[in-house]
This record gives C-alpha cells, sequence and structure tokens, in this order.
C-alpha cells in the first residue's frame, strides 16, 4: 500500500483575504461568482486563488479534471447489521438528497472493524478516490481525526462532540442532555431502578449518554444500575436483560432501536409485562419501534435530515475551509404504549 507524504497545507479564504488585504466576504463573492465585489478586485483575487491552486467547487474540480466529484463513506459494521440498521439508511438517504442536486456522488464501503476504515482512507487518498469523507460514529481517543489530518483529506465528523479538531467540521448532537431529561421523566414516574443497555463502550455517544444517566440517576437521590455495552446485537440485548433481571429494574432505556426490541422481546418471554411491568424507551426512532406491541416510546432525531446536513458540512469544508461545529436540533420523545407509572411498590 502506498503511503502519502506528509500533509500538504490547503489554501484557507482566510489565507488569501490576508495576503490579499480583503474581506473574508469579498473573496467568497469572488470565487464563488457571486456580485458583491468589484471587477478589479474580482480579477485579483481570482489570479492571486489561480497561482495556489484554488477552486472553489468541488463539481467545478471534478469537470476541470482536478477532482473526483465524489464523497466517501465509511461504515466499520457487519453488512448483516448494517441491513437491518434503518437509521443509517435513512441516513445515506439524507447524504445523496445533498449530493445528487449538485452532480456530487457517494463512495459508499462497508469495513470489518475500525482499523480496516482507516485502511481504506490510506486506499482512497492514495488513488485520489474521493474529495471529502464524511465520518461516523466518534469514538473514545479516536484516531481518524489525526488520520485524516496527516492525509491532508477534507472531513466532516458526525456525533456528539463539542468542538471541531483540527481540519474536520463537527455536525454534533447533544447526547447528555436528551438523557438527562429521559432519567428525569421516569423518576417524575415514579421509577427508582432504572437501567441503561447502551452502544458500544468506546463509542463517544454512549459514554455521553451513560455519564449522563449515572450522574442524573445520582442526582435524584438514585443508585444507578449496571450499564450493559453492546455492540447493536439483539443476542447481546437478550444477555444484557438477563444480567439486569437480578438488579429487578422497573425501567429500562436501550441504545436504539433493535436493542429495544430485542429486550421487548426477552421480557415477554420471561412473563415481563410491558409497560406493566417494565417500561421501556428507545434512543432512536424508527418504524420498527411502531411494528411492536406495545409500540415503543422512542426519542426522535431525523436521520434524514442529520444526513443533510452530513453532507452540507463537508461540502462548506472542501469549498470554504468552513471547519465548523452544527448543532443539530435535540431529540423529542415520541411517547407511544410502553411507558407506564411505576407500581407502588417499586
Amino acid at each position: 500500500m502506498t503511503t502519502p507524504g506528509p500533509r500538504q497545507q490547503r489554501l484557507t479564504m482566510r489565507d488569501l483575504a490576508a495576503e490579499l488585504g480583503v474581506s473574508h466576504a469579498a473573496i467568497s463573492y469572488a470565487l464563488n461568482g457571486k456580485p458583491g465585489v468589484g471587477d478589479e478586485t474580482r480579477a485579483r483575487i481570482i489570479e492571486a486563488a489561480g497561482k495556489r491552486g484554488w477552486q472553489p467547487n468541488i463539481a467545478a474540480r471534478a469537470l476541470a479534471g482536478q477532482g473526483t466529484g465524489s464523497i466517501g463513506l465509511v461504515l466499520a459494521r457487519g453488512a448483516d447489521e448494517l441491513a437491518r440498521d434503518t437509521f443509517y439508511l435513512r441516513f445515506i438517504a439524507g447524504i445523496q438528497s445533498e449530493l445528487s442536486p449538485r452532480g456530487l456522488t457517494l463512495t459508499f464501503q462497508i469495513a470489518e472493524s475500525l482499523e480496516s476504515e482507516i485502511d481504506v482512507y490510506r486506499l482512497w487518498a492514495a488513488q485520489s478516490r474521493v474529495d471529502g469523507l464524511i465520518v461516523v460514529d466518534p469514538r473514545l481517543d479516536d484516531p481518524r481525526p489525526e488520520v485524516l489530518h496527516a492525509l491532508g483529506t477534507p472531513a466532516a465528523l458526525v456525533g456528539g462532540r463539542e468542538h471541531a479538531e483540527g481540519d474536520i467540521a463537527v455536525v454534533g448532537a447533544d447526547d447528555g442532555s436528551p438523557m438527562a431529561a429521559l432519567v428525569q421523566m421516569l423518576v417524575a414516574r415514579g421509577h427508582r431502578r432504572i437501567a441503561y443497555v447502551a452502544g458500544p463502550a468506546d463509542f463517544a455517544h454512549a459514554i455521553v449518554r451513560a455519564d449522563s444517566y449515572r450522574s442524573t440517576m445520582t442526582e435524584a437521590g438514585l443508585i444507578p444500575l449496571s450499564v450493559m455495552h453492546t455492540r447493536y446485537g439483539a443476542d447481546e440485548a437478550a444477555d444484557a436483560w438477563r444480567m439486569l433481571r437480578c438488579e429487578d429494574p422497573t425501567a429500562i432505556i436501550a441504545d436504539n432501536d433493535q436493542l429495544a426490541v430485542a429486550v421487548l422481546g426477552s421480557a415477554r418471554a420471561d412473563g415481563v409485562a410491558v409497560p406493566e411491568d417494565l417500561s421501556l424507551v428507545s434512543w432512536e426512532d424508527s418504524p420498527l419501534c411502531e411494528a411492536t406491541t406495545p409500540q415503543i416510546s422512542a426519542l426522535w432525531r431525523d436521520p434524514f435530515a442529520l444526513g443533510r446536513r452530513a453532507a452540507a458540512a463537508i461540502i462548506a469544508e472542501i469549498t470554504d475551509h468552513a471547519s465548523e461545529v452544527i448543532a443539530i436540533e435535540p431529540a423529542v420523545l415520541r411517547d407511544r404504549g410502553s411507558i407506564a407509572d411505576a407500581a407502588p411498590s417499586a
């Protein structure tokens, strides 16, 4: 495998504005063909940018033979797992809805692990396969921002990061506040033994949610139950349920729809009724939550809109080098039939 050399410094609009002694807005207007800047200044900006290899539009770069016109997405998930994951299917549809009108394509690949995902990034960089990347599932001590910085590959990170790292734009979600609100709602309905069946222990969002769960339980004067981390598999959810039975939870928060449905099935198999004996909430909503009896209450955050935001972020990063944090609307609880007040004895 060819290893790319040291990262080349990319020209930013701020660099060019400082060099020419003009405003950032003037640079943007001139390079994107918009009114608002004089002809002489426009010509000077375009000439200076051309000497530095600037191309303001990735579709234009592709037509000029200087880019691929493609955005990359690699998911470190099994094919079977992805086939069941309606969140990412809708997320990808949202990305496509933003790219297609611009004549851009999505280059998509599944990887077996985080290490394999990084190998794909290196290969794509060596082959100049994509103009930028959408990166998902931020990890604890995530190695990908540093790798992408070294490769010089523009990227947008989708996840609950509070600030951008280097040249990576962030489409950020608040995972702590919705978890706190869920726990507070269940406590208000009389629940004292609330459990959390979480996602992978190295996923940043699962860590933030788990920390929020524990701190909110403690603030309410309650003892947090065990946090059961999974890789989102149904068998793992069933195992988590069996391990939690000894703690006798009256409410469970599951990290996504697949985990919630698996917990529901396991509870029923043990003769535990939902919501009479156990209240259940999913952290992600999907049609799967409405296909069960009872329907599962869930937090709703539009994956399609998230995909569009991610695509817009990477386009802005490539065209304007706008490494900024884009906030996602707070998740909203869709209360269906799987939540009830705790029994008085609970």
